[in-house]
């Protein structure tokens, strides 16, 4: 008997949010996911950048697919047992509206990410998310919604410094990983070769480098030609793997091991770091998702202001984004992580930012404490459930503004800090009205 009270006993220890003990509660959280796994969104613009034949996927491009769904309702499990249970959300039935409200973006991957998490945080109970149908949603894509338009002068200037001052330092700086790349992708073919005036066989490295900007999209930036290229290639080869593809079929069989995945994403960094990353245009496109993620972790306390413009309220919040919103959250917020196996601040499929509210019984004091969360890149392969060693691995967050840049800050400060990351000027209204 003394046994199995102490093995309940650390059941529930383990199952309860880590900063939580005793006399604090838990009375919010919010939940921002990448996608699942899914295939390329263009297989037709991939296709000239290698001589070899990309392997088939099951599932139209760019959505998520059955391998995906599952990781992702693995990943739900895991979430079930930090904030399903007596003292958050009645695990003994279905929520309410009261309890969870989920949004995701309204490509096919983000909203089949969102069932497949919901159906592994509540089982049976058939919960899917909301969606805005408009062509681009103010939440997800503020720029390109005309919510956060960039100056377009100021943005390219940022990028051309943040690649060396000019495409030409870019090219040298990356040489040694396009080398490492090359030795993996057999590549270009020579039609794509001989449009770039290269001669019947080229290096990737040497096609045209380019910056685009789109002006009816917002000033939207784009990088385009090789750095681009190379990131996309390392994030397919990524999403091989993960997606539990047969060995010949990973990286044309030449990636072996999440190791060989984590050398080919070092240019998919760098893409990331001279365009998401760079601070203009993070704070730009992540203002208006930190904006709404501020407003409902204020519901419910003395801050909340008069207006409603903020997600519905509910304990749970989940929200289904793009691995480019989590990149440029964590540039604007200026926090790091590395997990296990991943380059520094990855944003694999179905990793999340995670923000919880918990409130001291004895001061009343109310906290915030931040995480960013994701499953190795071998558990999605393998589809490792998510208790013991399968746990997905996590790393806590320093926050701006916090005193010492503690892991769990106060409200107060914690808000304080936000509003010095957020640009008001790119923030607008956001509809929750959802289609389903």
């Amino acid at each position: 008997m003394r046994k199995l009270v102490a093995s309940l006993l650390l059941a529930i220890a383990l199952s309860a949010p880590a900063h939580v003990t005793a006399e604090t509660v838990l009375e919010k959280v919010v939940i921002f996911s990448r996608h699942g796994v899914r295939p390329p969104t263009s297989q037709k613009a991939l296709d000239p950048l290698s001589i070899d034949a990309w392997p088939s996927w099951p599932v139209p491009d760019g959505n998520l697919t059955p391998h995906g769904a599952a990781a992702a309702t693995l990943m739900g499990q895991h979430f079930r047992t930090l904030y399903v249970g007596p003292q958050f959300i009645d695990p003994s039935a279905c929520p309410t509206t009261d309890d969870v409200f989920a949004w995701a973006d309204k490509s096919e991957r983000t909203r089949a990410t969102a069932t497949a998490i919901l159906a592994g945080l509540f089982p049976g109970c058939g919960l899917a998310a909301g969606f805005n149908p408009a062509t681009a949603d103010a939440l997800f894509h503020p720029t390109d919604a005309g919510i956060a338009p960039l100056d377009a002068e100021v943005a390219k200037a940022a990028v051309l410094a943040a690649m060396g001052g000019d495409q030409r330092s870019a090219k040298k700086r990356y040489a040694a990983d396009f080398a490492q790349l090359a030795a993996v992708l057999r590549g270009p073919t020579p039609l794509a070769c001989m449009k770039a005036r290269l001669g019947a066989t080229c290096r990737l490295i040497d096609l045209p480098w380019s910056i685009r900007i789109a002006t009816e999209e917002g000033n939207q930036l784009t990088l385009e030609g090789p750095l681009a290229d190379a990131s996309t290639v390392g994030e397919i080869i990524r999403l091989e793997y993960s997606g539990g593809m047969p060995p010949d079929q990973v990286g044309w069989g030449r990636i072996k091991t999440a190791a060989d995945v984590k050398a080919v994403l070092s240019l998919h960094k760098a893409q990331y770091d001279v365009t998401l990353r760079v601070p203009y245009i993070a704070k730009r496109n992540a203002s208006q998702i930190l904006n709404q993620i501020a407003l409902a972790l204020e519901q419910g306390t003395d801050l909340a202001g008069a207006s409603e413009q903020g997600p519905p309220p509910s304990k749970l919040l989940l929200m289904v984004g793009h691995d480019s919103n989590i990149a440029t959250m964590q540039a604007a917020l200026g926090v790091e992580w590395q997990l296990e196996g991943y380059p520094a601040n990855d944003t694999p499929p179905g990793g999340a930012i995670v923000f919880e509210r918990s409130r001291d019984t004895v001061t009343n004091k109310r906290s915030v404490r931040a995480y960013y969360t994701a499953q190795t890149t071998d558990q999605i392969r393998n589809l490792i459930p998510p208790f013991g060693d399968g746990r997905p691995r996590d790393a806590a967050l320093t926050l701006p503004g916090c005193p010492h840049r503690a892991k769990i800050c106060e409200l107060t400060d914690f808000f304080k800090g936000l509003e010095s990351r957020i640009d008001r000027s790119a923030t607008g209204p956001v509809s929750y009205q959802a289609a389903r």
